[in-house]
């Protein structure tokens, strides 16, 4: 994927800091083999509809949780049995990060900024970390999506209230990027957005990361291996 920056709070400077060089270097390393998950036709009443939200999200899932060992669902706050999950938090050698990966409504990325806001006025974390869609990827979504471009334009009329400091990191497709065309496999779309189609959705991900063809990707096809929630909550895209 190509990607964007927005450095609130100087959280670029701090990244690039030679001494956490390995959170800099994995992040960007996610962001920019993240492939695009597309189903032509998946909205009967606007053909420009075609980017499915909810294996996008899968995909950082596994690559986040699964292969780089962030944990999934991890309390946003220190008060025991609250069920504010955040999505990843990672420690690192020099720094503890928390992660939001959002391609649903503007709405939630309100709330996943009020979730890194929390963890660090709990000093869980010391910097936060937000991946959503350019304006151009998020209209192939659905509509009201979170934007990149929204983003920078209101987080900062925040700056007396948001105090951690937040890397935004907005994406869209370029040449270089691994379109997966969902149509190709033997699930159908409704077996891979619909609340409780997790498995499928790690089946068409675990067959891309082994290099097989999604032909042969059916529900009896092998999951691999899955992310674990320290927290169960819904799936807020699947509400």
């Amino acid at each position: 994927m190509k990607f964007h920056i927005f450095s609130y709070r100087y959280a670029r400077e701090i990244l690039e800091h030679h001494t956490n060089n390995e959170a800099w270097d994995e992040i960007i390393d996610v962001v920019s083999n993240a492939p695009l998950f597309i189903y032509p036709g998946k909205s009967r009443s606007n053909p420009r509809l075609d980017v499915v939200q909810q294996c996008m999200n899968t995909w950082f899932d596994r690559a986040l949780a699964v292969e780089h060992g962030w944990l999934y669902h991890p309390l946003a706050t220190a008060i025991a049995n609250s069920r504010l999950a955040a999505d990843f938090r990672k420690i690192f050698p020099n720094i503890t990060i928390q992660a939001e990966v959002q391609f649903g409504n503007m709405s939630r990325w309100y709330s996943d900024i009020f979730k890194l806001q929390t963890a660090y006025s709990q000093s869980l974390v010391n910097l936060g970390l937000s991946i959503v869609p350019m304006g151009v990827l998020g209209r192939r979504i659905d509509s009201n999506i979170v934007s990149y471009e929204r983003v920078l334009r209101e987080l900062p009329s925040a700056d007396l209230s948001i105090t951690l400091p937040i890397l935004v990191i907005g994406v869209e497709p370029d040449e270089d990027t691994q379109v997966v065309d969902l149509r190709v496999s033997r699930i159908p779309l409704s077996r891979l957005i619909r609340k409780g189609s997790e498995k499928n959705r790690y089946r068409i991900i675990h067959a891309l990361s082994e290099g097989r063809t999604l032909r042969r990707v059916d529900e009896a096809s092998d999951t691999g291996p899955m992310a674990n929630p320290i927290v169960n909550v819904p799936d807020e895209d699947e509400e």
